[in-house]
């Protein structure tokens, strides 16, 4: 459920259980859609058992009290519409002869005029009488279009093609902008015109049958528009995607109507290995048009096509490659007049409105005669001479299916280092998406996970689709080691034999990992069960799907929801148990041992005792789904097996980063590449990766480091201590609870907020210096009570902000039998600065939004409470870093 873009507001909901991108990651959280096809397929693109080590200050428990903690949910993406009719429009390409072109059109008209002109003499004109003859439009061909194979200079691309096809110019979120992508590419001279006037018929009766159809599905649909801001993949969510809309069609001047032609000159070039290129078409009528692949690629290659300007690039198949063939693909070129742009504003509707109007365009008769309404359009073929513009040898960027163990062919694409030559070699990095997410296609995509920024680094990266997801084969199985992990073996073999490749050893490529969130867990899969990967770079990722789902048996519903959601709306092939799960959970708040067991399976869980790659884990403060103390269970197995581990922990995660996010972005990327740099371009030298032990940020987003992990025993200091006498408590759900956040329905479910319905146990600072609280604080409840609920939900409150501290609620297990039971947990792990005077509140509640649960009530009576917090001592030897940059915040 892929830095910069993973570090966010919206952080790892978009990235999704791995669950994907627009956190950390949005990263890329978190996966854009693109246009794709494979042979027999098509894609549209862009997130256990227990572990070995113990926690610090485990369960004292007088009442047995289990410890485990959150999971995640990526955002998805919609599947592109299919073509229909090839015959039904006007089809320009840079190499159809003019005489066939002029042919084609003339015929196609002649035999649309005729079915218009004798249905129009049935109807009759408007007032009754016959219609008037209609004039047969004209066609026109200018010169021919240039030779193909034309190179161009690499174009500025600083995150280009973020949307896809079929996907209008989508909503950015707060925390992170949309960009148009490959806006400097060169234009070809138009090679082939065709201009064709509308026949003059009627459309009011038309319009009128529009408005009417449109305003009663808005009329219908109304009362179930989300106000959730959009993530990393606004065309994924579908049930979301018409959110906060505001009208306006200022970009579409009103007074012109669509009664010109297109003109087109498709054009490709290749720029270090990336093949690119334009539809170069333009609108005699100065209208905006819009891009979309209707005709896949023709040997399964994938397209990442700019909707708005028609730019685009390009991974041919590895066999096209390999025998230096030719691919070609389809583009519908669309005129987007007012009435267009005003139909995309009605909410709800308006989401669906550019996959409708792709249809129609394709729609014979029906779309000349809506022309006046809906604009014209032209399908441009745009054909791809890879032999021509690369040689054999070229190091070129493509796609191909590796095929699995059991014969599952895995998408996957590979892209070669910027600047590489024929016949040299460069270490490779597999960069894992988020659950939902497609395999990253963009050449120039950045953050710490990005194509584009390892490309740049000199290093050959590899993104897939995963197992059951989008162009891959197979049923999802949640990174289970007997098949995704298997996967990427296949996949490191598939690379090792293909030239460009670096190897340590025969069928041993020199290699690392990174990816967030689902693509996080799938390293620690890999690197236990494979010995060839030299180092991994998991962000956001799990120890333990059980404690993070489940934890304290309390199904975390609201992050379930999303992930089904997920799921759904991305066609994912899932283990059908999965659902099930979902389904108990939700309803009522429990996992079956069938369903356990089927978690237990997936993930790192034990494998993480089997990893002896060097390990730099990147945490999320703010990450209730995958929280802190997930990354503190790994991290501490890893160095106690003697395994290369640092660690860091920004602002951002699946949550929102509702405080400043200091230097997390810079942070974050910088540190992943000095641990890449360290342990795979240069490994076996003796050169200094220059990371502390673990760096992290605080509320007020100041930087800290420390030479050991805060799972050292000699990094924790005196705890701050505090107590109260409790309360009585109703138990209701929902009613003076806990959340949701501020990104409110359905992004800050999984937020905890401050309860008014509580006991409240206030803790004090210290006098001095500052006391930084790292890791999981514990609570020890007395209480009795009477009721259907099993559990009661804890949190921190910073005093001076209202906030809950790092957004993470805990759930506390409680037996509502009418006796008196003590119980002693470890609360969720945070990182808090406790200046001196200030004050923070420790809340117990009767519900929390993030495990919302409708058949919890009763009353509970606590008749003490104490609580100890976690500090970092003397042995931590804490620096903190260059004040809080505010100016940097996540996306």
């Amino acid at each position: 459920m892929g830095a910069a873009r993973y570090i966010g507001r919206v952080g790892g909901l978009a990235v999704a259980l791995g669950v994907g991108s627009a956190v950390v990651l949005g990263g890329q959280a978190l996966g854009t859609p693109v246009a794709s096809a494979s042979p027999g397929s098509s894609e549209t693109s862009s997130d256990s058992p227990s572990a070995p080590a113990a926690r610090k200050g485990a369960t004292k428990d007088r009442q047995s009290a289990p410890t485990s903690r959150p999971a995640t949910v990526r955002a998805a993406i919609k599947d592109r519409p299919t073509r229909l009719g090839e015959s039904g429009r006007h089809r320009v390409s840079s190499t159809t002869p003019k005489s066939d072109v002029v042919q084609s059109i003339t015929d196609r008209l002649s035999e649309a005029q005729a079915k218009i002109e004798a249905g129009l003499n049935r109807r009759g004109g408007s007032d009754g009488q016959d219609a008037p003859a209609v004039e047969k439009p004209k066609a026109t061909v200018p010169a021919e279009a240039p030779a193909r194979g034309l190179s161009f200079v690499k174009p500025n691309l600083p995150q280009p093609l973020r949307d896809h096809a079929e996907t209008p110019a989508p909503v950015a979120s707060a925390n992170e902008s949309i960009d148009t992508g490959l806006a400097d590419e060169p234009t070809a001279p138009p090679a082939v015109t065709v201009k064709a006037e509308p026949p003059a018929v009627q459309v009011a009766p038309v319009r009128g049958l529009i408005e009417t159809v449109v305003n009663d599905i808005a009329r219908t649909l109304a009362g179930n528009s989300p106000t959730a801001p959009s993530t990393d993949s606004p065309a994924g969510w579908v049930l979301l995607a018409a959110a906060r809309r505001e009208f306006s069609a200022a970009a579409v001047s009103p007074s012109v109507s669509a009664t010109g032609g297109i003109t087109a000159s498709p054009s490709v070039g290749i720029t270090d290995g990336i093949i690119h290129g334009s539809t170069g078409a333009t609108s005699s009528t100065g209208l905006p048009l819009t891009y979309t692949v209707i005709g896949d690629p023709s040997a399964g290659g994938k397209v990442r096509l700019n909707s708005a300007n028609g730019t685009f690039t390009f991974l041919p198949y590895a066999t096209v490659v390999d025998s230096g063939g030719t691919e070609k693909f389809t583009v519908l070129v669309a005129e987007t007049t007012a009435f267009d742009a005003a139909l995309q504003q009605i909410p709800i509707v308006g989401a669906f409105v550019p996959q409708v109007l792709v249809i129609v365009h394709q729609v014979p008769i029906v779309n000349d005669l809506l022309a006046p309404l809906i604009g014209k359009s032209e399908m441009v073929d745009v054909n791809v001479d890879v032999g021509a513009l690369a040689p054999a040898g070229t190091p070129v960027a493509y796609t191909v299916k590796v095929t699995s163990f059991d014969g599952t062919p895995i998408s996957m694409n590979y892209f070669p280092p910027s600047g590489l030559q024929a016949g040299e070699e460069a270490p490779t990095i597999f960069s894992g998406a988020g659950l939902s997410s497609a395999g990253d296609t963009n050449p120039y995509s950045g953050g710490a996970t990005g194509v584009g920024t390892f490309r740049d680094a000199g290093y050959n990266v590899v993104t897939w689709d995963s197992r059951g997801e989008h162009d891959s084969g197979g049923i999802l199985q949640l990174d289970n080691p007997f098949f995704e992990g298997r996967d990427v073996s296949a996949m490191i073999d598939y690379v090792a034999k293909r030239p460009g490749t670096q190897l340590d050893a025969a069928n041993d490529p020199r290699m690392g990992m990174v990816g967030p969130s689902y693509g996080g867990g799938i390293q620690w899969v890999a690197a236990g069960t494979d010995n060839r990967i030299d180092a991994i770079v998991p962000t956001i990722s799990w120890n333990s799907l059980n404690s993070s789902l489940y934890p304290n048996e309390a199904f975390k519903t609201s992050y379930a929801a999303l992930l089904l959601l997920s799921l759904v709306t991305s066609g994912a092939n899932i283990n059908s148990q999965l659902y099930s799960g979902i389904l108990t959970g939700g309803l009522l708040g429990i996992l079956t041992p069938e369903q356990q067991a089927l978690l237990a399976g997936s993930g790192p869980t034990a494998l993480v005792n089997k990893v002896t790659a060097p390990t730099l884990i990147i945490q999320g403060t703010v990450d209730v789904l995958f929280p802190l103390q997930q990354a503190m269970d790994n991290a501490q197995i890893l160095d106690a097996n003697g395994v290369p581990v640092k660690m860091v922990w920004f602002c951002g995660g699946h949550g929102n980063c509702e405080t400043p996010a200091g230097d997390s972005t810079e942070m974050v990327e910088s540190a992943t590449m000095s641990w890449l740099d360290t342990y795979v371009k240069h490994k076996g030298e003796a050169v200094d990766d220059g990371l502390p032990k673990f760096q992290w940020i605080d509320q007020n987003g100041a930087h800290y480091t420390s030479d050991l992990l805060p799972t050292d025993p000699n990094f924790i200091g005196t705890p701050v201590t505090a107590s109260g006498s409790g309360g009585l408590l109703g138990i209701v759900p929902i009613l003076g609870g806990s959340g949701p956040g501020a990104a409110g329905i359905p992004f800050g479910l999984g937020d905890g907020t401050k309860a008014a319905n509580a006991v409240n146990v206030k803790v004090t600072a210290p006098s001095g210096t500052a006391t930084q609280i790292v890791g999981a604080p514990e609570l020890t409840m007395t209480y009795s009570g009477i009721g259907t609920s099993r559990h009661v939900y804890a949190q921190i409150v910073d005093d001076q902000t209202g906030q809950v501290i790092g957004n993470v609620v805990t759930p506390i297990p409680v037996t509502l039998d009418g006796k008196e039971h003590t119980v002693t947990i470890p609360m969720e792990a945070v990182a808090y600065t406790l200046e001196p005077g200030h004050t923070a509140t420790v809340q117990i509640t009767t519900s929390a939004t993030p495990f919302l649960n409708f058949t919890q009530f009763g009353v509970i009576d606590i008749s003490g409470v104490e609580v100890s917090l976690p500090t970092a001592g003397p042995g931590a030897n804490v620096q903190p870093t260059t004040a809080a940059r505010e100016d940097l915040v996540s996306v």
